[in-house]
């Protein structure tokens, strides 16, 4: 086994090239197709960027904890005094506690199922995108709904020719997945990272209200008249105030997201390149906030703008404004299209702490490249790892229900309780393990980067899955020896 080994580890030379060649006309063995190094550039990256952001933090912060704070207290003062007894169910809530870390604790098996079974599962979740449509289809011919039936049927169509065009691209799509599982599996802590963002974004969201009550109270006037009754009006400079408010917050919650993403893709590349290494996830996390931040908040403050412009586009549209419905959907487009190139933008950030702008130009490359290659990658990974995330939902749905069925009588005080914390488990269930895959995701995208970068170095530090994926790549292009 050990000599069949590495014959086949000699005949993968030639394919180091091949991968190449296939789409890019080759890659040099010692350094990278854009001509990177290995080592991580030194220095801040974007820095008016990284000043405004933090500059816009401070006074955010400074206004909430001065104005907002006040301008809350009033509104209570205004408020009813009535006494209000707010009470909860500690049997309940000790049950959504026992799921939560029961749902955590199934991160572990997601990641060895999904890199055990990645190719049967990106198969079956295709097969399983013609059955849902064929029986849509079905559905709306049995209730006399035609139009639907048809749609529903050029659907189906549409899902099994995919389904067939992408037949030799799913052994190197599930090669991916694979080697990004291990990457993820050896370095699990980097899921503390999408946990502690989630803490931030939720202060964050309590500050941005308090910023936006102390501003709503400085251009809000409320007057009585001589029957007592109230009236409030709001300045109208104060759109142009919720404009920026809305940029804040979007811009906040877009940088805090991408900074999980960029430490992912850090950790990933610290994997692939120098496996040794330690305290890797703080180390990529410490970049992501210090030096890479300014990039990472330059890439966030464009989708910030476009969904600014887009949720104002939208409030137009209820007015019936047939314009307004025009620029919501080109701009829901150019928004989608701009996460897309971010998130490949900042796998570049991740790995190289290259500048937003320079990390774009690498993008574009790749693109140019191999452009369909991560497209379809993309739609085919994606796939499974959102059906895991509702298979783990509905698993955890399960085991809410049977709950009040292994403890007796112990919820016997609640109604309904089987029902509750059967939505209760699949709603824990569905994120947490949305948290995962999205880890699991960037990671997918830093493999793809790091293979159309430095192919060989993945030899030398994991021969095994650099043979996978090699063997999936002379698979794809048929190429034989």
């Amino acid at each position: 086994q050990v000599m069949s080994y590495q014959s086949e580890k000699q005949q993968l030379a030639a394919p180091l090239t091949g991968y190449g060649d296939a789409e890019s006309g080759g890659i040099k063995a010692q350094q990278t197709s854009s001509g990177h190094s290995a080592n991580q550039k030194s220095g801040v990256r974007d820095p008016i960027f990284l000043l405004l952001f933090v500059g816009h933090i401070i006074a955010m912060c400074y206004i909430a904890f001065t104005s907002g704070i006040d301008a809350v207290k009033s509104w209570g003062d205004d408020a009813s005094t009535d006494d209000t007894n707010f009470s909860y169910d500690s049997k309940m809530l000790s049950s959504t506690i026992g799921l939560c870390v029961v749902a955590a604790a199934f991160g572990g098996i997601v990641v060895t199922f999904l890199m055990n079974n990645a190719e049967s599962l990106i198969q079956t979740s295709l097969r399983l995108n013609i059955a849902i449509s064929a029986l849509c289809a079905l559905v709306c011919f049995a209730n006399g709904i035609a139009i639907g039936g048809i749609l529903f049927m050029v659907m189906t169509l549409i899902n099994w020719c995919y389904y067939r065009a992408v037949q030799n691209r799913i052994p190197f799509a599930a090669a991916n997945l694979k080697v990004a599982c291990q990457a993820v599996r050896e370095h699990f802590s980097v899921l503390l990272v999408s946990y502690i963002t989630i803490i931030k974004s939720t202060i964050w969201l309590c500050i941005w209200t308090l910023a936006f009550a102390a501003a709503y109270n400085n251009y809000a006037t409320t007057t009585t008249d001589v029957d007592g009754d109230s009236e409030t009006t709001v300045s109208d400079s104060f759109g142009t105030v919720c404009f920026f408010l809305l940029l804040s917050l979007y811009w906040t919650q877009e940088v805090l997201k991408n900074v999980t993403h960029v430490t992912t893709a850090g950790v990933v590349a610290s994997w692939w390149y120098d496996p040794s290494r330690s305290s890797v996830v703080s180390g990529a996390y410490c970049r992501a906030t210090t030096t890479s931040l300014g990039s990472i908040a330059m890439g966030s403050f464009f989708v910030a703008i476009l969904q600014v412009l887009e949720d104002m586009a939208r409030n137009a549209r209820r007015e019936n404004n047939a314009l307004a419905c025009i620029a919501e959907c080109i701009l829901s487009c150019l928004r989608g299209m701009l996460e897309y190139f971010n998130r490949w933008a900042f796998v570049y950030v991740g790995i190289y702490g290259d500048s937003f702008v320079s990390s774009g130009r690498a993008v574009m490359a790749l693109f140019k490249n191999r452009g369909w290659t991560a497209l379809i990658n993309d739609n085919l990974i994606q796939r499974v790892l959102m059906f895991m995330a509702l298979g783990v939902g509905g698993l955890m749905a399960g085991v809410g229900a049977l709950i009040p069925v292994i403890t007796g009588s112990w919820l016997n005080s609640t109604d309904n309780a089987s029902g509750i914390l059967a939505i209760v488990g699949f709603i824990v269930g569905f994120l947490l393990t949305l948290i995962l895959v999205g880890v699991i995701d960037s990671a997918v995208a830093t493999v793809f980067v790091c293979m159309a970068e430095a192919p060989n170095v993945l030899e030398s530090t994991h021969p095994a899955l650099f043979y996978d994926l090699t063997a999936a790549w002379r698979e794809f292009h048929n190429i034989h020896f």
